[in-house]
Parts: structure tokens; sequence; C-alpha cells
């Protein structure tokens, strides 16, 4: 991940850090992408943070605080001003260099607050928000009720999006090709069926695949991987307080996978009717009589399901979740091996739902059904798959000190010969057995072009320093009556 860019006048201005910070807040009244810029007296205060939570994607949220003395910022006034207005913010430092934009937020759902202290003091305080705010809210807003089963995905790839679960998960959220960035991640994914909200979802694909998930300012969603170069140095000379400590609290030896391992079977039998009463052949053949006038079978009446499963090679019958080329209606019928008059398909749905199929029969004459079965192809889970890895010099020093991890994403394609969820496992223990270190430090400089995720390096006295360091929380605090703030949060890779 890469800080924006800036042009050598902007960039020169900031190492020099003897000019003051600006800010540029514009507005998109219309909704048509068409912004305005606000006076830039009337911004009394900006702070924007990002910070990449626990579950892998990187969030973004802002205060403005605005003069509201001539009630230029009142929704009663003007009607534009309403929740999900589009925010625009640009900085720049000094007087005649132009603004760089950075950030584009919305207005959240408190709206415009007017603010009133005293008899003098008007404010209009503005709660900012990224796109992830809205992907979050996906489980409750969107109809969930009806199932996002995905098969046969690659993880990420732009040229293919009906087939990538990135831009599959985004669709539920009404997001398009064109709102979208990302790195080609060829992972296959036989099947994976959501169950959280649409930005949930795309946090944990992140995290499993190490991309960077972030709804910025070029795109509202960027699925992106990248290991770039140091982007900034941070030492004596623009850093006004630092402090180091170290990430013992995210230390493991040893990382336990554990998932449903999903496969796919082609031209198999998923189903063969073995419902009692038997009646078994001189040769032990279960056969199965139908009567007339007599009791009837439960396949007999409206409503019978006939669930998939598949019986691997090893002997395990697994329920098949998903699947596809099931025979037809007539393919069935044809099937049907009976000892004496035939039976008649009343009833047969094989496409409603993908792990089963509904069926009803009749008997136009007493008589025995030897056979009835239905073929397709599937895929099916095998729970509680496991992968377990372990550093035993670590072990052995420290006593066992675990991660679970039980993610839908975890893929058996292969890089170098090994799976990825392989490859993962040993990632990951790589990172959190190594001893590594944290920091937080501020700068007055107007390092506002830096973005979670970019690596820095840092340069300072008594032996603070490290060759590289991820930027996983930042803070961009603005005040018109008060010097410029950038603080940071910083983790060791």
């Amino acid at each position: 991940m890469k800080f924006y860019a800036v042009d050598d006048l902007l960039a020169g201005a900031i190492n020099a850090g003897n000019t003051r910070v600006r800010v540029r807040v514009s507005f998109d009244e219309g909704g048509l992408g068409e912004f305005a810029a606000i006076p830039e007296r009337d911004v009394l205060e900006l702070t924007v943070t990002s910070l990449k939570e626990k579950t892998g994607g990187t969030i973004t949220s802002g205060t403005l605080v605005l003069d509201n003395a001539r009630a230029s910022y009142c929704p009663r006034l003007a009607t534009s001003l309403v929740p999900g207005m589009a925010v625009e913010i640009a900085y720049t430092t000094g007087a005649d260099i132009p603004f760089v934009k950075r950030f584009r937020l919305f207005v959240d759902d408190r709206g415009f607050q007017q603010t009133a202290t005293g008899a003098a003091t008007r404010v209009c305080v503005v709660g900012l928000v990224d796109v992830s705010d809205s992907l979050k809210k996906t489980d409750r807003e969107n109809d969930w009720t009806s199932e996002a089963v995905f098969a046969h995905s690659l993880v990420c790839d732009k040229e293919k999006p009906a087939s990538s679960l990135v831009h599959r998960i985004a669709s539920r959220a009404g997001l398009t090709v064109n709102d979208i960035d990302c790195s080609f991640v060829g992972a296959y994914l036989p099947f994976v069926k959501l169950t959280r909200s649409v930005w949930a979802e795309l946090s944990e694909l992140a995290a499993v695949y190490g991309a960077h998930l972030e709804c910025a300012l070029e795109k509202p969603l960027v699925f992106v991987s990248s290991a770039d170069e140091a982007q900034f140095v941070f030492d004596q000379t623009n850093v006004t307080h630092i402090r180091q400590y170290e990430l013992f609290d995210q230390y493991r030896n040893t990382v336990r996978l554990r998932w449903t391992r999903y496969r796919e079977f082609t031209d198999v039998e998923l189903w063969r009717y073995a419902d009692t009463p038997i009646a078994y052949t001189a040769t032990l053949a279960p056969t199965f009589p139908f009567s007339v006038d007599g009791e009837k079978r439960a396949i007999e009446h409206a409503g019978y399901e006939a669930p998939f499963t598949v019986r691997t090679d090893d002997g395990k019958t697994l329920a098949a979740v998903y699947s596809e080329n099931v025979d037809t209606a007539e393919t069935f019928a044809a099937r049907l091996v009976t000892n004496g008059p035939a039976l008649t398909v009343r009833a047969y749905d094989a496409t409603a739902r993908r792990d089963r199929a509904t069926i009803r029969l009749s008997a136009e004459a007493d008589t025995v059904l030897v056979s009835a079965t239905i073929r397709g192809d599937a895929i099916a889970g095998e729970a509680n798959f496991s992968q377990y890895v372990r550093d035993d010099a670590e072990v052995a020093l420290r006593g066992t000190v675990a991660v679970n991890v039980s993610s839908p994403y975890l893929s058996e394609s292969e890089t170098d010969g090994v799976p990825l969820y392989a490859a993962y496992a040993a990632r990951l223990l790589a990172k959190l057995k190594r001893p590594r270190k944290g920091f937080f430090l501020k700068t007055n400089r107007g390092v506002f072009h830096a973005r979670v995720g970019a690596a820095v390096r840092l340069k300072l006295a008594d032996g603070i320093e490290s060759e590289r360091a991820e930027i996983v929380q930042m803070e961009l605090r603005y005040k018109k009556t008060e010097a410029f703030v950038a603080s940071f949060f910083l983790e060791e890779e």
C-alpha cells in the first residue's frame, strides 16, 4: 500500500514544515458528484480517523465543526444539507500550493447538528462516515432471507466479475464493477454461503488473503494486495512525540485452522430411495411395496423431500450443499425400476433448492419399487477439516499459546505446491511468533497523504528504530486556531 501521490512542490513544503496546514471541505449538495467548496473560514475543526479493524478492513470516520453564526449550515434553511450527502476533503500547506484530495466521506445519520453556547457561539457539528458504514448495515437493511450462495468462484478477478467473489459479495450492496478497484487473487473456492454483512464478509476475505480493504477516495471499494517499499521516514526532525511498546499481546506460537472443506463431485448418485417399510428379496436386495388401496408412503404425498448426499471413495457420506446438472423429470422417471406396473411421477423439482429435490410418486396399481435414484454434479461439505501448525521451540519455551481460526474462505488452491490454507497458517504463525514492537507518534507536519496499510521507517534517538512498520491507525486533526497534528499507531510487520 502506498501513500497518496503529491507533487514535488507540496512534498517539499510538507518536509520543510514551516507553513500552516490548510483544509478544504466541499459538499455535493445536489447528489450529482458536483462538489462545491464551502468558505475555508467556516471550518473551525476537522478530525479524520482511519483505522484497520481486527477483522481485516480499514474504516474512516470524521467530525467536522463549522462556524454557523450566519445559520449557513442550518438544514431547516438549506434542505440539501441532509444525512448521506457526500463530503470531499482536501489538504495543502502554505498559501499558493494546490490542494490534494484525500477523503470522500458521507454525512452520518445524525445529520447537521446545530449547537449553541451562550448568546454568541453558534456551530454546526457534522459526523462523517465512509461507505463501510452502509456495507455494515446490509445484514439488516437488505433482503437476506434469500440465500446468498456462490459456487465456483475465484477470490478476486476484475476481468471476470461474474465469478469473482469480491464482486459477487459487493453486488449484494449494489456496488458494480466500476465501483471496485482490486488486485487479481486466483485462489479458487468451490462454495461460499454468506451469513453476515457485506463488510464483515469482505473483511474476512481480506484478512485471509492479506489484502488491503478500504472504501477510499478513488473508488467506493478497494481490495488490493501489494508489498510496497517504506513510504516515509519518521525521525527527530519531524516527530514531536513517540512511544514504543511491545506487541506481546499478539504473540502466538500455534495456529489451529478448522473449517468446512467443500469438495466437488461430477456425475454421482445424489439420492436413492430407501424409506421403510422394506421388503427384501431372496438375495437380500431391498424393495419397496406400493399399494393402491393400502397405506400410502410419504413419497406419495405432496412436499416429500429428497436430500442430496455424496459418498466419497473412502466411505464417508457427505451432505451436498449445492448441485447442478441434476437429472430432469424425464430422466428421473426413466431411471425408475419397478417389479410390476410402473409408478407415475406426479411432481419432481430439483431446481428450487440446490441441496435437495421434491418428489411425488403415485401407484395406479399394486407394484414394487426396486430402484429410484437421482444423479448429478454436487458440492459437498466435510465439516471440521483442520490444519495445525506450531513452532516447537517456542512451545517448549513458553507453552502453547494458540490462535484458533475458522473461515469459509480457506482455499485448497496451491502455490509453489502448497495449499493456500497451509501457506496462510504458516504466514500467520511467522508473524505472530516473532517479537514485534508497536509505536505511537505525533507530528505537526502535514503527512495527510499517508494511509493505513502503508509501510514507513522509524529512525529516532534512544534506539527507537524500525526498518518497516505498518500504519494501522491514523488521525488527522485540524483546528483553525491551533497547529495541525497527525497521529499514528504503527506495528512492525
